[in-house]
């Protein structure tokens, strides 16, 4: 159940500001453990009424989570008296995206529910909750399945250089799951030679760095691809980084250097210590 934008016919603390206090940003936390079978999420809970957990401690109430994979057809509900939760997930049941929403649910109807914390727009009502009904929504989280985590720095994770006879120039096509850099078969045959290959210095600083500044310039109407999802978890979690950079057209062909680590360092380094009796004019 997504409630973004929803509005419901009774106050729920987490939507807008139904009920106080409001939830603190740390009101959801999630660890991820994974081994070859599956993948294991440590959920815990946070709020701050009274009111709500005088009914879980009465069992009026309960936590829930519901996890969901639209691509596998995956759609499950755990229930907890307590506001954490262990959900093992089979590898094999989910591809792509797992959205997780969890809640506070009414277990056991509650005649004339009211809330210190209601909103001064709901003084003066109650409200008859039946079964299933919400009484906290928590943010919406999500985990990428399709994302190679220990991997994310790794150019290979997000981008592939194959043959096209389609093309007589390189081409960067971003329409898929990874930026794929088409060359032209006189071209790829060049590139196959180990000699290229060995090159990955240049390589970095040439199609590599050229394909992912194209990307993310033209990033915007992709965000569902593996690609773009890879770029965007960086963005959010890695030091130094921002969204709101690529808002700004200029700021891109650096930040396309700093997510490659700065190739053309690796490569000047790489022509310096390719020719080391050189000596410096």
């Amino acid at each position: 159940m997504n409630l973004n934008n929803v509005s419901l016919p009774y106050p729920v603390l987490g939507i807008s500001d139904d009920v106080f206090p409001l939830l603190a940003e740390d009101a959801v936390h999630f660890e991820l453990t994974a081994d070859a079978k599956a993948y294991t999420f440590n959920i815990n809970l946070k709020f701050d009424n009274a009111d709500i957990q005088k009914l879980i401690d009465s069992q009026k109430a309960e936590y829930s989570c519901e996890y969901e994979c639209a691509r596998t057809m995956l759609r499950c509900c755990e229930r907890s008296s307590q506001p954490c939760f262990s959900i093992v997930i089979p590898r094999r049941s989910v591809n792509g995206r797992v959205n997780f929403n969890c809640f506070v649910s009414v277990k056991e109807p509650i005649e004339h529910y009211t809330n210190k914390g209601f909103n001064d727009d709901y003084e003066g009502f109650s409200f008859n909750m039946t079964l299933g009904d919400i009484l906290v929504a928590f943010p919406q989280f999500h985990y990428d399945a399709d994302i190679k985590y220990d991997k994310l720095q790794a150019a290979g994770s997000f981008m592939q250089i194959r043959e096209s006879n389609q093309h007589d120039q390189v081409f960067f096509d971003i329409s898929g799951n990874k930026i794929e850099i088409l060359l032209p078969p006189s071209h790829y045959k060049l590139y196959c030679n180990p000699i290229v290959k060995g090159a990955a210095e240049i390589m970095h600083s040439s199609l590599v760095l050229n394909a992912l500044t194209y990307a993310l310039m033209n990033i915007v109407g992709h965000d569902q691809t593996t690609w773009a999802k890879t770029i965007y978890y960086r963005l959010d979690n890695e030091e130094g980084f921002s969204r709101t950079e690529l808002e700004e057209p200029s700021c891109i062909p650096g930040l396309a250097q700093r997510l490659l680590k700065d190739p053309y360092n690796r490569l000047f380094n790489k022509i310096i210590m390719s020719n080391p009796n050189q000596t410096e004019e």
